[in-house]
């Protein structure tokens, strides 16, 4: 008895060695593919592993494997779906490989294949043509998309004896095209890799096939026949590396959810309905979105601003006129005009036959003068007043130069300021509306916030119907109306050369970003992603950047005229001099002295 057990598992190792020189290659390519493709583990897949052959061929495999210390799992085709389900819930992806060895199971396979996702794995078919030839020219020649395989899925197929290793997917519906991705090498079971670089470098052509884009973006407009803007020439960028014919689907709107239809609008909605393949629009990420689209990699990041008119510094207010100086210095300027004609009284008073209130009174009327840039009638001949007078014509000459020069700049300076600098600001002030674009997510966003703040900026909301449709309408009302535009800095960047009149803006402390989207579970999300990164590192981003979000600044300086509110204070109080000097004029024609009487009081003024 034990001899006979010792010839059967003589007989046995024997049997396993002669099937191992067939797929001798076959751990090599698992375990490169492996480490590659950076996979988290290998699914061995068959119809039916209680045949003693495959057991033959999973036992090397296992073996190889559990030496590089790779987890395994063996199930037949009946497990699969079950348990490949498991690992599409996970980030990181397995190494799935199919044995197929005849044409019954690679049908079985397919209708497994028809409810999977086919990109949330790396794949492995090694086709053996020992049982019927048929398989083997099915691999060398794939008829239909038998396998449900996608743009983005990534297959390696080993077809029986081949030393050729091919690469699978589909581009159409209905069509498998395959690529010749390397090849066996003698010594040592070596493999000959034709491309080491990404599978979206090297699958860069969609045969020419229809792409049908949904746009509505200020960085995207066609003129005869031709697409300009950022988002234009993007487009054309892309549909030549690709070599995809664009089909642009235009729409008024970017969309927003209708609870009455339980559908989205616009652009959106373009990608719900399945109308589009892509979207071309600086959609703003929201998690409302994230159920019907899928985003590629933002295209541009930056914060959000509340822009408005910069109010022109011609139009004083009221209180401009006494901005020039600080509270500080009015105080001591006042207090001299005030005192400085008592202390020239005090001097001046000496007899008792003098009169003391037109005498105060004159000197208020001459200080006030000097401070005027007015002479004195007669210059004193006493030290002390010489003294003093020349102290008020110092004082007046420095506080008169220095207020002119700063209200000269006010008013001949093109300058321009804001009319708040925070948020909090804005809404104390209250005198300006806020908007937003119309059906877009900043209003649900203000409507639907719980925050203090962000509840009294959307009671300073524009009526919705009085909303703008579009940014360029926005920026419209910001320039004529009394209102501030909520939007993101990359849309004020775009339109820099197209805005009515120059704006301010006000930092919200919030962070989007803008992004080009595709329809739910998109094929084409990664390729996309791939060639915005590529067109980044190869610098036509940068070079659409600066073509259209470069300001153009004019080289001449432009000074705008003077408007008639900016002189009605001037004007004011013109008036209200001429006023009083007029009411001062009449009462001292009415209480005027006779000649006697004005003649004493003359030569009491003197004394």
């Amino acid at each position: 008895m034990i001899l006979f057990k010792t010839f059967i598992s003589a007989a046995l190792v024997v049997f396993i060695k002669a099937n191992e020189e067939v797929y001798d290659h076959t751990p090599y390519l698992i375990t490169d593919i492996y480490e590659t493709r950076e996979t988290c583990g290998i699914i061995l897949a068959a119809e039916n592993y209680h045949s003693f052959k495959t057991l033959i061929i999973w036992h090397g495999l296992s073996r190889t494997l559990s030496d590089e210390g790779i987890p395994t799992l063996m199930i037949n085709f009946k497990q699969f779906e079950e348990r490949f389900e498991f690992y599409t819930k996970r980030t990181v992806r397995p190494l799935v490989v199919i044995f197929l060895a005849a044409m019954d199971e690679v049908y079985s396979f397919s209708k497994i294949a028809k409810n999977l996702d086919m990109s949330c794995a790396v794949w492995i078919f090694l086709f053996n043509g020992n049982i019927s030839s048929d398989i083997c020219e099915f691999c060398h020649s794939p008829r239909r998309n038998v396998f449900n395989l996608r743009y983005g899925t990534e297959v390696v197929v080993s077809c029986c004896n081949s030393t050729m290793i091919e690469e699978w997917w589909s581009v159409m519906e209905g069509h498998t095209a395959s690529l010749e991705l390397g090849r066996w090498t003698d010594g040592n079971h070596g493999i000959q890799w034709f491309y080491n670089d990404s599978v979206y470098n090297r699958r860069h052509s969609m045969e020419g096939q229809e792409f049908r884009i949904a746009a509505q973006s200020v960085y995207f407009w066609e003129t005869n026949g031709k697409y300009y803007g950022y988002l234009g020439e993007f487009l054309g960028e892309l549909s030549q590396s690709l070599n995809f014919t664009p089909k642009v689907i235009w729409e008024e709107s970017y969309g927003t959810w209708n609870p009455e239809t339980s559908r989205w609008t616009g652009v959106v909605g373009t990608l719900e309905r399945n109308e589009a393949d892509l979207v071309l629009s600086e959609l703003r990420m929201t998690n409302e979105r994230l159920y019907v689209m899928d985003y590629t990699i933002p295209i541009g990041v930056g914060g959000t601003r509340l822009y408005s008119r910069k109010l022109d510094a011609a139009r004083l207010h009221w209180n401009a006129y006494f901005q020039a100086f600080t509270v500080e210095v009015w105080m001591v300027i006042v207090g001299l005009i005030l005192t400085i004609p008592i202390l020239l009284t005090l001097i001046t008073y000496k007899k008792k036959d003098c009169y003391l209130l037109p005498l105060v009174f004159e000197r208020y009327l001459c200080v006030w003068g000097i401070y005027c840039q007015q002479g004195l009638p007669e210059f004193p001949k006493e030290a002390s007043l010489r003294i003093v007078y020349l102290s008020i014509f110092i004082s007046a000459l420095v506080s008169s130069g220095a207020y002119s020069a700063a209200l000269i700049s006010f008013l001949a300076v093109s300058s321009t300021y804001s009319p708040f600098n925070t948020i909090e600001e804005f809404v104390e002030d209250g005198s300006y509306q806020l908007i937003v674009l119309k059906d877009s997510p900043d209003y649900d966003m203000f409507k639907n916030s719980n925050q203090t703040l962000m509840k009294k900026m959307m009671s300073l909301m524009k009526p919705i119907d009085l909303l703008p449709q579009s940014f360029q309408e926005a920026f419209n009302q910001a320039c004529t109306q009394q209102v501030v535009f909520y939007t993101h800095e990359a849309i004020r960047r775009a339109m820099a050369n197209r805005l009515p009149c120059e704006l301010t803006s006000v930092y919200t402390g919030k962070t989007a970003n803008l992004a080009l989207a595709l329809p739910r579970n998109s094929q084409h999300r990664h390729l996309v992603n791939f060639q915005i990164r590529r067109f980044g590192d190869n610098g036509i981003l940068q070079r659409l950047g600066n073509k259209y979000f470069s300001e153009y600044h004019r080289n001449e300086i432009c000074y705008p005229s003077v408007h008639f509110q900016g002189i009605i204070p001037l004007l004011t109080m013109l008036a209200a001099g001429f006023l009083i000097a007029c009411i001062i004029f009449i009462i001292e024609r009415i209480c005027s002295p006779p000649k006697k009487e004005l003649f004493d009081l003359n030569r009491r003024r003197r004394c």
